[in-house]
């Protein structure tokens, strides 16, 4: 696999490895690992939310604004 990066950021990726100690491919494949996850994991979070918000609209419940509940309450 070939990946291409600025200069600015290939300098700051080898600078890093150099004082951490490590090789650019291992701090890459963390990286991706890394952000792979973030995306698989938010995946998840639209996922769950999109399916509650058809379970909602199937319910037929009505929902407040937090103006209607105020006023509700008097506040």
């Amino acid at each position: 696999m070939s990946v291409s990066f600025k200069p600015d950021i290939f300098q700051r990726i080898n600078d890093f490895c150099d004082y951490r100690g490590c090789t650019r491919s291992w701090f890459m494949s963390k990286a991706a690992e890394l952000f792979l996850n973030e995306c698989l994991e938010d995946k998840a979070d639209y996922e769950a939310a999109a399916s509650a918000w058809v379970d909602y609209e199937k319910s037929g419940k009505k929902s407040f604004s937090s103006a209607d509940v105020f006023a509700e309450a008097g506040l």
